[in-house]
């Protein structure tokens, strides 16, 4: 069985580049410090739940998005997982069209 704090430690790093921060820019907005974030990323620590609840706020995202480890997550999540994604660019025709074109060439 894998390592959990590595495993959420792998999908914090993940989440947070996704987001285009710095280690240095998160760890600021969530107050912790730099080398304190690298641990938690690294799974050599546990994030407190307090701290869990600013890292979510700063990566604007559900809670269960820090769980979502695999491909295998049940689809219902990847779905809606998807959907809160698209409603970012509803507003944007450009991405849209975009997004759209590489829907269809992966069919």
């Amino acid at each position: 069985m894998a390592d959990i704090k590595k495993q959420l430690g792998q999908r914090i790093k993940y989440l947070r580049k996704h987001k285009g921060l710095s280690q240095e820019q998160l760890a600021e907005i969530i107050g912790l410090s730099t080398r304190s974030l690298g641990n938690i990323e690294t799974g050599r620590f546990f994030m407190s739940m307090s701290n869990m609840e600013k890292l979510i706020d700063a990566l604007d995202i559900e809670p269960y998005e820090l769980f979502i480890f695999d491909k295998n997550a049940p689809e219902d999540i990847v779905f809606d997982d998807v959907v809160k994604k698209l409603e970012k660019y509803k507003n944007n025709t450009r991405r849209l069209y975009a997004i759209s074109a590489f829907l269809d060439y992966l069919r």
